[in-house]
């Protein structure tokens, strides 16, 4: 016993050799949903789209006009919600009536005002003619509330927007895988996207 404090002083000696380093501060790990099966939107809507197996569908109540009681024709909004990954894809559609540059306007509207927060903006058209799908594709890069968006229409009977929302903070950084997958779902479903004439 009366030796024992000389043990510890070569283990103390040991354990001194490298200068601390600050470590910055660490993120969960995302497990992100399965891309190994997809299905058609089984909702009665006026579009149809290939969704992920793991998302669910939900079907949104359509407001009322401001200032009026009358419910807006024709309207039809809808949500694909992805829970483990806290984001939703906002899918509003509205029918084309004589005012298709007033709804291309609000959609690009919409999107660029997401520009004063965002870092960057990247646009990307699209078309699928056989199908009579054009539209525009945006990407936001930054602290911005959507880092997606796009809208498509067939120009004379149909016009959908669809907008990317994260439920957690936007920290750039921590969310780039899940933006990223989900950048990837939206992309899949302009390619499939095409138009009904369900209500």
């Amino acid at each position: 016993m009366k030796h024992s404090p000389l043990f510890l002083l070569p283990l103390l000696w040991l354990s001194c050799t490298e200068a601390p380093v600050a470590r910055p501060d660490g993120f969960m790990r995302i497990g992100l949903p399965n891309t190994q099966a997809y299905a058609p939107l089984s909702e009665a809507a006026p579009f149809g789209v290939d969704i992920n197996a793991e998302a669910k569908v939900m079907v949104k109540e359509v407001l009322t006009e401001e200032g009026t009681e009358q419910a807006r024709e024709g309207e039809y909004w809808l949500d694909i919600v992805y829970p483990s990954i806290l984001s939703t894809v906002q899918f509003t559609y509205k029918p084309v009536d004589n005012n298709l540059e007033a709804l291309v306007r609000d959609a690009q509207q919409l999107a660029y005002k997401h520009t004063v927060k965002a870092s960057g903006m990247r646009e990307q058209f699209f078309e699928y003619k056989d199908k009579k799908v054009f539209g525009l594709y945006y990407e936001l890069s930054g602290a911005s509330a959507t880092t997606t968006q796009f809208y498509a229409t067939d120009s004379t009977e149909h016009f959908l927007r669809g907008v990317l929302y994260h439920y957690s903070p936007p920290n750039a950084d921590s969310l780039a895988p899940v933006t990223q997958f989900m950048r990837e779902e939206i992309l899949q479903m302009i390619s499939t996207l095409n138009w009904t004439h369900a209500p």
